[in-house]
């Protein structure tokens, strides 16, 4: 299985870095600029369609574990992937509007719930919350269906605040996705995630999209991700956190007790930007 992640990691990302000089004509013709002002530390106009690269990187990704066999249980249901689709589509799109006219923010964190939305109604909703000296809690529909949203505005939230200064967003978001497909794949050797779990393939291709990204956005950067990259980042995090954790009642054992769920482990591994939100 290293080997089919390492490919479908290499397709991510090499689309996501040919796609980029698109999405810079793209967004000169279209007016996604960011123009230098005292809120900004860069010193000339830049682009801010990177998101579209990294979308077009997502589904050139999945696309490739598609073909591979050793991915195949992950399609033998197409809801979970289905519905992170849809849900990238629509937290992409609201980000894209926000790039090419400011919209307010209650408009935005609309398509943010919107998105959240989609992703639990497709299955992919935290059932199983761990905590703390209780254990694993079995939540009922509508309670797992708020959890699931607010852990997705949580996430895209943050991502898109720590977005301020050249690869910080998809530097760190590259070290978080790693980390947790590292842990995630440790897990289903362990035996503790079904054969079907989308987790591990999230996990490797919000790696990719980082890493086809980061060609670019390296200061000084050619192209900023903006809001709909940012938002993209939250919304793969968020899934591929919830796909593995929030839908197991299995603990880890053997290391301290606040590793056990998986689903705390997104809350170490993002520390920074959920802090700093």
């Amino acid at each position: 299985m290293i080997g089919s992640y390492a490919l479908v990691a290499a397709v991510t990302a090499t689309v996501t870095a040919l796609t980029v000089p698109l999405m810079v004509r793209l967004a000169h013709r279209s007016g996604a600029v960011a123009i230098p002002s005292d809120r900004r530390v860069h010193t000339r106009p830049t682009p801010t369609l990177g998101g579209g690269a990294m979308f077009l990187g997502m589904f050139a990704g999945i696309g490739a574990a598609s073909a591979l066999g050793q991915f195949s249980n992950m399609f033998e249901s197409l809801g979970n992937l289905g519905a992170v689709a849809a849900a990238a589509t629509v937290m992409f799109v609201s980000g894209v509007v926000d790039d090419i006219r400011e919209v307010s923010a209650p408009a935005k964190m609309a398509g943010i719930v919107l998105s959240g939305s989609i992703l639990s109604l497709g299955g992919i909703t935290i059932v199983n919350l761990p905590l703390p000296f209780i254990g694993f809690t079995v939540l009922s529909p509508d309670l797992a269906a708020l959890v699931t949203v607010l852990w997705v505005v949580v996430l895209a939230n943050a991502v898109n605040l720590i977005d301020g200064l050249d690869g910080l967003a998809a530097g760190v978001m590259a070290v978080a996705s790693g980390a947790f497909l590292l842990y995630s794949i440790k897990l289903d050797r362990e035996g503790l995630l079904d054969a079907g779990n989308s987790g591990p393939l999230l996990a490797v291709v919000t790696l990719g999209v980082c890493l086809g990204f980061l060609v670019w956005n390296f200061h000084p950067a050619k192209i900023f991700m903006g809001d709909s990259g940012a938002l993209l980042l939250g919304l793969l995090m968020a899934s591929s956190s919830i796909a593995v954790g929030g839908q197991s009642d299995e603990s880890f054992t053997g290391q301290s007790w606040f590793f056990f769920a998986p689903l705390v482990i997104p809350l170490l591994i993002l520390g920074v930007p959920l802090v700093d939100m």
